[in-house]
């Protein structure tokens, strides 16, 4: 806009530069001017070449010049206004008028061209500058709105009278994941979800309603070019207008992380308030169990009250153990590795430890997987296998057919179909001296992992567990690994 002078203004005054070589014209101008806009400052000029200096030297909000004047006329000043500043407003107030001289005068960005005159022709020129420095401080603050919001980074978009997008720029293109040209002149449905608009519409109605307020924020998500969803908030306002709407404004702020910490947040509590329930229920019968057999041990003496106190404890201890794996596990794994699914496979089956049970592994892939997790996962069903299909049961670790998974199937009793659901919450057991907690933790895990786990019937009719969605990283294996 200028040579790199920063052309500074009081948006609640005008400073006005008139430029004419008659000063008895000056003095009437002035007078008129200052009673027609009390905001106005003038400084007046008899010759053209004390003006440029005066330009140079002082910031104004308009010039008014005479056309006529002596060594420089006022289409050559114009000229060496606009080499400093191509949108201060100039105004050609002139008593020599001819379509030849305002020709050339629109030809040079002259903003307005006007005769002298009377009254009439004064309360003309005090509208044109009004209007003129409206436009302009208006121009300057579009300037460094648009500068701080191309600083900030942030997606900004104006949506026209009608409803459609007039301006978006490079960083709302970024994350639609469009070019800007083709957004502009399109409905913002093409990047909202139809709740999105709505909420914008409802915003809008607001914000345009005289007892709104100026700014409304909400949440929307917006909808890319390749279908993903991003949440974000929007902020947005009405482009001023005094009696007809022109549209609307706004800025959004990607929030997928804020809404990521705040799911996590929820879930922690959530862990929280089940932690609490499950420790003031489930851990009260083994308390009780022991509070019970340490009195009687204490009454009789009888060493068999003392191994029930003593297996109290031991069930309490593992109940507690097992809960805090519980809360643990819910979150989410950040560091996975390409693991093999059979040698974590027989290595939980070891920790487990039973010697009278059948155990193999068919075609298992690499899955992406925390090892130690994915271990606990597997213990965990072995174990449950154990107790409930007795040190008999066959168990059997394997693939999918589509290999976007693997599952885990036993010969034992299996699970009614009414009851498959209930199996994954914290302290559903059937076994005399279970926690209850062995599949909720298996469930967790496989959460966490961004798997889902389904409970179904094996071939041999025991329990079936199927954890789908699981990325593989290699070919599956064929052969059968076998331990008995």
């Amino acid at each position: 806009m200028s040579d790199g002078t920063e052309h500074r203004y009081r948006p609640d005054r005008i400073r006005l530069l008139h430029v004419d070589d008659d000063r008895a014209f000056l003095d009437v101008t002035e007078a008129f001017l200052t009673r027609e806009l009390p905001s106005v400052d003038i400084t007046t000029v008899e010759q053209p070449k004390a003006a440029i200096e005066r330009i140079r030297a002082e910031s104004f909000d308009c010039i008014v010049s005479d056309y006529e004047m002596p060594d420089v006329d006022g289409l050559e000043l114009l000229s060496q206004v606009r080499d400093r500043y191509a949108d201060l407003p100039f105004l050609l107030y002139t008593g020599k008028g001819s379509e030849s001289i305002a020709s050339r005068a629109i030809n040079a960005g002259v903003t307005g061209y006007l005769q002298k005159g009377g009254p009439e022709q004064h309360e003309r020129l005090a509208n044109r500058v009004r209007h003129a420095v409206r436009e302009y401080h208006n121009g300057l603050d579009t300037e460094r709105y648009s500068a701080v919001l191309q600083a900030l980074g942030y997606p900004t978009y104006v949506v026209d009278a009608e409803g459609r997008f007039a301006y978006v720029d490079e960083a709302f293109a970024e994350i639609t994941g469009y070019d800007r040209e083709e957004l502009v002149g399109v409905e913002p449905s093409v990047v909202k979800t139809d709740e999105s608009v709505e909420k914008a519409n409802e915003a809008l109605r607001s914000v345009v309603s005289a007892s709104g307020p100026d700014t409304e924020r909400f949440e929307i998500e917006i909808r890319t070019k390749e279908g993903d969803l991003i949440p974000c908030r929007d902020h947005l306002a009405p482009l001023p207008f005094e009696t007809e709407y022109r549209g609307c404004a706004g800025i959004l702020r990607d929030i997928t992380s804020q809404r990521q910490r705040r799911e996590e947040l929820a879930r922690k509590n959530e862990r929280l308030e089940e932690f609490v329930s499950v420790a003031s229920h489930d851990l009260r019968t083994p308390l009780t169990t022991a509070q019970t057999a340490a009195e009687l041990a204490r009454e009789t003496g009888d060493p068999e009250f003392f191994e029930k106190l003593d297996d109290a404890h031991d069930r309490f201890e593992r109940m507690l153990d097992d809960l805090l794996t519980l809360a643990r596990e819910g979150d989410a794994v950040a560091v996975t590795e390409p693991t093999d699914l059979r040698t974590v496979a027989r290595t939980a089956w070891e920790s487990v430890g039973i010697d009278a049970a059948e155990f193999s592994v068919a075609a298992s892939p690499t899955v992406e997987a925390n090892a130690g997790r994915l271990r606990r996962l597997l213990e965990n069903l072995l174990r449950n296998a154990v107790v409930h299909a007795g040190e008999g049961v066959r168990v059997r670790v394997g693939s999918l057919d589509d290999g976007a998974g693997f599952y885990v199937a036993d010969d034992g009793p299996g699970v009614p179909a009414d009851a498959r659901e209930s199996v994954f919450e914290p302290g559903y057991t059937t076994a005399e001296e279970g926690s209850g907690f062995g599949l909720a933790i298996v469930s967790r895990i496989a959460a966490a992992h961004g798997w889902d786990v389904r409970l179904t019937s094996s071939d041999a009719g025991g329990a079936r567990f199927e954890f789908v969605g699981v990325e593989p990283t290699t070919e599956r294996a064929d052969r059968v690994d076998s331990a008995t």
